[in-house]
This record gives structure tokens, C-alpha cells and sequence, in this order.
């Protein structure tokens, strides 16, 4: 059976996560790995102003515990005291999860840069998909509507990821939709973004897959307006090598997705 790793500090947006990861598992016929990094906050925005939340061992402990019976799939729960990229890491490896999963706070009031390194981070170190669930996110679960993102260039995914993916689509049988943004003055075509989503090995057991293309002056602006456009309850964004191995995380098309979307986004690293 596959595992979802999800990540938990026990507030409101990491509990809304685990419900989200809980009704995904249960199509999947997936278990939960709940897993909580003591010492440092990875979803309190007060971590950022160095305002981190103690507890006990055994506070942790029954936080946990009452987390987990709030959910009917197999679930485990784990502490680490490691930096959060090395235990989720070491938990992702451990587990073989095929999927690590975290809720986001409002972080209108945090800097861009310091609430979008935090996905990047994880996909730099895990390399496995990260689903971003947004705390006030109100989208189907499992997805009814999925829109994909792609730019029209090809990009290759780890054969781990296609199956993971794949069997999401066979599982939950969304509409799935794929978008390119273009240029106000150029053409929003979206016959080569659809033939690199196939190529990749994505979508190729579907028997339709639909495209929407949007003009936007702002790649990341463009996909946003394109999920509302296509009243997407997941949104699919490829996250190439750059965006998260690079220094400048605020400029990612990903991370700033990642940021201002009011729905969840599914990170797929690529590897090239």
C-alpha cells in the first residue's frame, strides 16, 4: 500500500490538510504518515518571526493521537526533532511515500520569498510530489476538475511520479484540463503544451483531455486566472530543476503559484 506522508504543527490549516489527505487516501487505497518536527514550525506562520511553538513530549503525543482517530484510513503518526527537510526526508524514504502533503496559512503578511521556500525546500529534498493545501481551500476532495499547467516545453518526470500520478487519475476519474499561458500578443495555442504532457507519460490512459489557453503578462498570474477559468479543484504545476535548486525563490512561477492560490497545487518535480 502507498503512503502520503502529511505534515502537521496542530493548527487549523494542518488539520484541514489531514482531512484533505484522508478523503484522497481513501480512493487511493493509500495510508497517512502523520508526521509532526518538533523544535520548528513548518506551517506556523510565526516560525518566520522566530515565534515557535513548544510542547511537551506528551502534549505531542495526545495532539497526535487525537489527530489520528479523527480518520478512517490506516494511519501512522511520528515525531522528528531533525531540521524539516531532513525529517521529511528521512520519513519519506522510510515509508516509501509517494506523496508529501501540507497545509499553507494566510501569509498575506509574510514575505513572498521566505512562505515560497518552504515548498521548494521539500521538493529539492524529497523529491516527490508536494500537495499544497491552502487553510480556507473549500475544493472537492478528490478532485472533480483537474488543470494542469504546462508551458509547451518538453520536461521529463521520475517513472515514481507517472505511476503515482497516473493512478490518481485512474482512481479518482477527474476532467482533466490542460492550460498554457502566453504572451498578450502571442498565441495561447495549447497544441504543444497538450503534446508535452503526453510525451511525458501523463494523461496517455485518459479518453479525452480537454485545453484552455490564457494571455497573461505574468506566467504565474496566468495559471491562477486559468484555474478559475476552469473552476479547477486541484491545480498541477511541472516545478523544473531551477525553480526549486535556485536562489531566488520569489521568482519561481511554482513558488509564487504556490503562494497566492486559493486552491490546493500539486507540485511535480521534474528532473530535467
Amino acid at each position: 500500500m502507498s503512503a502520503l506522508l502529511v505534515l502537521t504543527d496542530f493548527t487549523p490549516d494542518a488539520d484541514h490538510a489531514l482531512a484533505y489527505a484522508a478523503a484522497l487516501a481513501a480512493p487511493l487505497g493509500a495510508s497517512l504518515v502523520l508526521l509532526h518536527i518538533r523544535r520548528e514550525s513548518l506551517l506556523d506562520p510565526d516560525a518566520f518571526t522566530g515565534k515557535i511553538r513548544h510542547m511537551s513530549e506528551g502534549e505531542v503525543a495526545a495532539a497526535l493521537a487525537e489527530r489520528a482517530a479523527t480518520v478512517r484510513v490506516p494511519i501512522v503518526v511520528e515525531t522528528a526533532v531533525e531540521s524539516v527537510a531532513d525529517g521529511v526526508e528521512e520519513a519519506v524514504s522510510r515509508h516509501r511515500a509517494v506523496l508529501v502533503i501540507l497545509g499553507k496559512p494566510n501569509t498575506d503578511a509574510t514575505p513572498d520569498e521566505l512562505v515560497a521556500s518552504t515548498s521548494l525546500t521539500l521538493l529539492r529534498a524529497t523529491q516527490v510530489p508536494l500537495l499544497v493545501v491552502p487553510g480556507q481551500a473549500t475544493a472537492a476532495v478528490p478532485p472533480a476538475r483537474l488543470t494542469l499547467a504546462a508551458d509547451g516545453q518538453p520536461f521529463r518526470l521520475a517513472p515514481s511520479i507517472i505511476a503515482s500520478t497516473q493512478k490518481l487519475l485512474q482512481r479518482v476519474h477527474p476532467a482533466l484540463t490542460v492550460t498554457h499561458v502566453a504572451e498578450p500578443e502571442d498565441s495561447d495555442d495549447c497544441r504543444m503544451a497538450l503534446a508535452s504532457v503526453l510525451h511525458s507519460g501523463l494523461g496517455t490512459d485518459l479518453p479525452h483531455i480537454d485545453t484552455h489557453g490564457v494571455r497573461h503578462l505574468q506566467p504565474a498570474g496566468g495559471i491562477l486566472q486559468a484555474a478559475t477559468e476552469t473552476s479547477a479543484d486541484l491545480l498541477v504545476v511541472v516545478a523544473r530543476r531551477r525553480s526549486f535548486l535556485g536562489q531566488i525563490f520569489n521568482r519561481s512561477v511554482s513558488a509564487q503559484v504556490v503562494l497566492h492560490s486559493t486552491v490546493p497545487v500539486l507540485l511535480l518535480p521534474a528532473t530535467e
